[in-house]
């Protein structure tokens, strides 16, 4: 009986709408009882262009008929000369060019434009045989369903000697990715990441010797997981110091695991340097970069592209903003790595060694956490904290490292 009321009010919810008919796909087709609408008269509807290869093919009333000393040009009007320019705005190519065109296109030119026309009975949903129909009819065009095809769908040949230049979606523009300003940036960060990946193949072969000694350290000590490949703090904290460090290089790390505090001794180099400042210098640059794509997206950009709003993505606004979405986050990307990486980079472009033989000394040492009232935790919270944990283990923020000469 619980289940009875909702049940009849779901009953009652379904059933209309499996009666009801489909109002929103076909605009103005049904009214609101579900009858057909009457069609309606339609005035001044456009007429598509009326493309041929040879403009002796257009109806008499679409010939070509230029006063004297114009000419008829690819356009679709008459002109005192048929420049380059208006050439390339030929309707018939439906605004592709190269290796866009479909070939079947290249050679097409458009008759003189049709009039506008007054469509009777106009269908709304399915618009393109009423306009064709009517059009044709306007301008002389005879059985034209077997005399004139569509763009992008009947190409002239045969009985066909027409087509309606229909345009389908022209496509939307992207990137060649040849373009100065992205050539630019993959050869930045290209150079970048191979200068870093160099770095890394020569501390691999610098720090050989570091990693044989922490190996044997490690067999010393029975292979103790908890041994760290470099020497530790002895118990008495308080009381040491870095020149003690240098002085006792292999000080017992048994005595000094429960202790939490770790020894690391590094060398400049520079190849790291340069490593770091040109991580510097690429990540201001990638700032920068940003800001220049602000700047076209308002027309801001100085020299040519000054007052041309999205220049640099073809006059897309959609391309425009996606672009800066995607720089934005990749600097934001970039700046959470290096905050996140801050204690462990500049040491990374330095080459380990042992303490007693670095210029600099890392101190890393276990912070440890006191929760109040853990055991009164709700199972939700234990989990909440467990996944709090394992963060901020992964972040390497349950260390604190310090870095002295």
């Amino acid at each position: 009986m619980q289940l009875l009321k909702p049940a009849l009010v779901i009953t009652a919810l379904v059933v209309p709408l499996a009666r009801s008919a489909q109002l929103w796909h076909d605009v103005n087709r049904y009214d609101v009882n579900g009858n057909e609408c009457k069609l309606r008269d339609m005035s001044d509807v456009v007429c598509s262009q009326l493309c041929v290869q040879s403009l002796d093919n257009c109806p008499t009333s679409l010939q070509p008929d230029c006063p004297d000393g114009q000419s008829f040009c690819a356009d679709g009007q008459c002109h005192d000369e048929c420049t380059d320019e208006i050439q390339a705005l030929n309707p018939c190519h439906c605004s592709r060019s190269g290796s866009k065109l479909p070939p079947q296109a290249a050679d097409l030119v458009p008759c003189m434009s049709s009039p506008n026309v007054t469509i009777r009975e106009f269908h709304p949903w399915k618009p393109e045989n009423d306009i064709r129909s009517t059009c044709g009819d306007a301008v002389g065009i005879v059985d034209q369903s077997a005399s004139v095809g569509v763009w992008g769908k009947t190409w002239i040949g045969g009985d066909i000697t027409a087509l309606w230049a229909e345009c389908p979606s022209a496509p939307a523009p992207n990137y060649n990715y040849d373009e100065s300003y992205w050539i630019a940036t993959f050869a930045v960060n290209g150079a970048l990441a191979m200068l870093i990946a160099v770095w890394a193949a020569y501390k691999y072969f610098a720090e050989r010797g570091v990693r044989s000694w922490s190996a044997g350290h490690r067999l010393a000590n029975g292979g103790n997981k908890d041994s760290s490949s470099v020497p530790m703090m002895p118990e008495k904290a308080s009381s040491f110091s870095t020149k003690e460090a240098k002085a006792n290089p292999t000080t017992s790390v048994a005595d000094t695991a429960s202790n939490g505090v770790r020894l690391w001794g590094y060398r400049d180099n520079f190849l790291g340097t340069t490593c770091v400042w040109s991580i510097g210098i690429v990540t201001i640059l990638w700032i920068c970069f940003l800001g220049v794509w602000t700047a076209d997206y308002y027309g801001s950009l100085p020299g040519k592209r000054h007052g041309v709003l999205y220049s640099l993505s073809y006059k897309s606004d959609f391309l425009e903003l996606a672009t800066f979405l995607i720089l934005w986050a990749i600097c934001f990307i970039i700046l959470i790595a290096l905050f996140v990486l801050k204690p462990h980079l500049r040491n990374y472009f330095r080459v380990q060694t042992l303490p007693a033989q670095g210029q600099f000394i890392c101190i890393e040492r276990a912070l440890h956490e006191i929760k109040m009232l853990i055991d009164e935790s709700t199972w939700i919270q234990k989990q909440v904290n467990r996944l709090t944990d394992a963060l901020v283990i992964l972040l390497s923020r349950d260390r604190e490292y310090t870095t002295c000469p």
